[in-house]
């Protein structure tokens, strides 16, 4: 036997049996949609000939017929792989369903169950995966469809949200009334509280509110290992305690200092409970030298009870504290915007204010989120702030752990100097645009008449002074007198 030639154009094992490679059928041969334009463009471009040969060399006969006609077919569908092409996700498909197509609930029973999910969204009714899994096996039974026909599986779910242009939300707002119900009420708070303004010639609004500052901000998600059954968070067990903080702003952005309601264990001594509420804001004796430096190092009021709640006591006192240089002056009224709170309209309380010529306003229960500046504006920023310095207090306890030898890490709860600061200084950081803003979104004042304490803006914020004295030298403007009366102008601004 003559030895096997080697071809020298060859790499790899010879073949022995001199067997020819089987050339291509192109049976078992798919293309996606950017395959399929590339082809029919190419035969637009040059020929049908062309591009059989450039795309199926070799192909003959009957075997040619049937791809003329497939190209051919493909250029009929131009419009499909045109637009499946517009699309990274589907242009490596090589086929392309209708939304829709093989579902198990006809497009009519689908359609009903989306406009259910619409009107109870309307009422602001939360629309949960259990619940449409209820909604639509109810659905499947009116259309004769037995349990295991059906199943109103996560992925019909995840099928039908897609379709219908739905996802999964997190609330930012809960309550009884809606959007068009909270405008309503804001349209007869400003027309009610303006009024009110203009009948007593207020002078000046102010708005207090009170929130809850929480000793931890721990987060509700963390990274961790994909698949793990248990995702633990260490916690100090402090999560739940909180201090009541009472925030007071008028309508030029001016802030003043906060009142705090801390927790402090009650005396079983009922004259030294007394003892404490008169002479200590209700701290015992040891804890209240901790309270003077606080007050004394920070501008604020802290008081304390066994609940750390807000009281009517502490109303009196708060009253006095930022009001209580009206008694008996001969001064204009003023206006405090307040939570319709049972602590803040009891008829001490009241007629406090009254002595002090401050006109109590409550704030339209419900409507606080529309009607009340300190939740339209100020709030938002003041607690992400807060989580912020928590976060920092988290990052530096870390380090702090990481340089002690390898110790297990123990998270601790803030001192009651840290949140107090940190309180303090949020509170000052909060931009004077930030106060005034809430009020005219509250539509108490009309954007633009403010008249803004200066005082208040940061030092950095006076580049404007030399072209206002440049303008009053100029007679453009005229300098009020300090001694005039200008006590009338929110009421002429609001006239």
């Amino acid at each position: 036997m003559a030895p096997t030639q080697l071809d020298g154009r060859r790499t790899g094992r010879p073949s022995t049996k001199q067997i020819k490679r089987m050339p291509k059928k192109h049976k078992n041969l798919y293309h996606t949609y950017e395959k399929k334009l590339h082809i029919i463009n190419w035969r637009k471009e040059h020929s049908m000939e062309s591009a059989i040969d450039t795309f199926f060399p070799g192909v003959a006969g009957a075997k040619r017929t049937t791809v003329w006609k497939q190209i051919l077919r493909w250029e009929s569908q131009r419009g499909h792989i045109t637009m499946a092409c517009s699309k990274a996700r589907t242009r490596d498909m090589r086929t392309l369903r209708k939304q829709g197509v093989s579902t198990t609930l006809t497009r009519v029973a689908e359609e009903n169950i989306a406009q259910w999910v619409s009107e109870l969204r309307g009422d602001g009714i939360p629309v949960s995966k259990a619940l449409l899994a209820c909604k639509a096996m109810d659905v499947a039974l009116e259309q004769g469809l037995a349990a295991n026909q059906f199943k109103a599986s996560p992925s019909w779910m995840k099928g039908f949200m897609k379709r219908w242009g739905l996802a999964i939300r997190a609330k930012t707002r809960s309550g009884q009334a809606n959007l068009a119900d909270g405008e309503k009420a804001l349209a007869e708070f400003k027309t009610s509280i303006r009024k009110v303004i203009k009948d007593n010639r207020i002078v000046e609004v102010f708005n207090a509110d009170q929130t809850g500052i929480n000793y931890e901000y721990l987060p509700k998600q963390t990274m961790d290992n994909k698949g793990a059954k248990t995702v633990w968070i260490k916690a100090s067990g402090h999560d739940k305690d909180r201090v009541t903080a009472m925030l007071l702003a008028d309508s030029k952005g001016t802030k003043y200092p906060p009142f705090l309601v801390l927790k402090s264990k009650a005396s079983t001594i009922k004259e030294v409970v007394q003892e404490n509420l008169t002479q200590r804001h209700g701290f015992g004796r040891q804890v209240w030298k901790e309270i003077e430096d606080l007050e004394a190092n920070f501008p604020l009021q802290i008081y304390g009870n066994p609940s750390a709640w807000w009281n009517a006591g502490i109303s009196l006192r708060f009253l006095d504290f930022h009001f209580g240089h009206r008694r008996g002056q001969a001064v204009d009224p003023v206006l405090l915007l307040w939570d319709d709170f049972s602590a803040h309209f009891t008829d001490e309380v009241v007629q406090r204010a009254k002595d002090l010529q401050v006109h109590l306003y409550r704030v339209p229960p419900t409507f606080t989120w529309i009607c009340q500046p300190a939740d339209v504006a100020w709030m938002k920023p003041i607690k992400a702030s807060m989580r912020r310095k928590w976060v920092d207090y988290l990052r530096r306890s870390i380090e702090l752990n990481g340089r002690g030898g390898g110790k297990a890490f123990r998270l601790k709860c803030p001192e009651r100097w840290d949140i107090v600061e940190w309180i303090s200084d949020v509170w000052d950081e909060l931009p004077t645009t930030t106060i005034v803003k809430g009020f005219e979104k509250c539509q108490i004042i009309d954007p633009g008449t403010a008249l803004v304490d200066h005082t208040q803006q940061d030092p950095e914020d006076s580049s404007g002074d030399d072209v206002l004295q440049d303008l009053c030298d100029t007679g453009v403007f005229e300098a009020l007198d300090p001694e005039d009366d200008v006590s009338l102008t929110l009421a002429e601004c609001i006239d």
